[in-house]
């Protein structure tokens, strides 16, 4: 039986605990604000983050992990394990991936490396690491792990709710025009992963209709969920996210459920207020 290492990197935004139980590596991308970069989950905490965005009137660029970073977390564990899966966020929006695959390549341990690209990113990115690391656990091969995770990325769904417009408007993702008239009407846009591109595909009015709108949206899709996880999360907007819960647990009655924060890369583009919610397209 191969022993497996799981690595991925802080977009995945896996809560720590669980990160810890099923020994799944984490490596940070950083956050560079005016003042200074800091390390994602290591030099600044999610909390620590959403003060700063709050406060900050140019918003923070995130860096991509380097290949340095991980050649040496390869060089941590490559003589303990037989394999490592790196499971990345998506190429489209970052370099990590390439950085991942460039490491093993200059290490010269490519037979022993697999990268995959999970084309998505938050607690999506974070379903397939967790499916990895529990599989892996379990002493499942190589193969079954990177099949099932192929399987996932073109089973999740991701849909994201927005509560204001002002982080897309800093970050030149939307005119200041728009951005005004959407926060006057209370437009909330609704986001999701397509080809590992977020892209805006509808909108709610109002905040009060946000949860009654995702679960009539995930309704129709007619889905099984007693055997499977969903993931929720949210930036800086706990007790709407808890709410959220409550009504998935009571209408879908899912496996589990797991729920954490967005973290900073996600974060400063989503601003605070925002909701999300992950799972598998898979039909009754």
């Amino acid at each position: 039986m191969d022993k497996i290492k799981i690595i991925t990197d802080s977009v995945s935004d896996i809560p720590v605990s669980i990160a810890k139980d099923l020994d799944i590596d984490i490596v940070p991308l950083t956050i560079n604000f005016e003042d200074g970069s800091y390390r994602d989950g290591i030099e600044i905490t999610n909390e620590e983050f959403y003060k700063k965005l709050s406060e900050c009137d140019k918003l923070p660029t995130t860096s991509q992990v380097t290949l340095g970073e991980f050649l040496e977390v390869y060089k941590k564990y490559i003589n303990e394990y037989d394999h490592i899966i790196v499971i990345t966020m998506s190429f489209e929006l970052s370099g990590t991936y390439q950085s991942a695959i460039t490491a093993a390549e200059i290490g010269e341990i490519e037979d022993k490396v697999t990268v995959i690209d999970s084309k998505g990113i938050t607690l999506g990115q974070g379903l397939m690491v967790l499916e990895a690391a529990r599989m892996a656990k379990r002493g499942e091969s190589k193969d079954k792990i990177v099949d099932r995770v192929q399987q996932m990325i073109r089973s999740i769904e991701y849909i994201f709710v927005v509560d204001t417009l002002e982080n897309l408007k800093k970050g030149g993702r939307l005119s200041a025009t728009k951005a005004y008239v959407g926060e006057k009407l209370k437009i909330k846009p609704v986001l999701t992963m397509e080809k590992g591109k977020l892209i805006m595909t509808g909108k709610v009015r109002g905040r009060k209709k946000v949860i009654n709108w995702l679960i009539k949206e995930i309704k129709k899709k007619d889905i099984d969920f007693s055997n499977q996880t969903i993931a929720i999360n949210h930036t800086d907007c706990k007790d709407f996210a808890i709410e959220l819960y409550e009504q998935v647990q009571k209408h879908f009655s899912p496996k589990e459920i797991i729920m954490g924060e967005v973290g900073a890369t996600v974060g400063t583009h989503a601003g605070t207020g925002a909701v999300a919610i992950y799972f598998e397209s898979i039909k009754s």
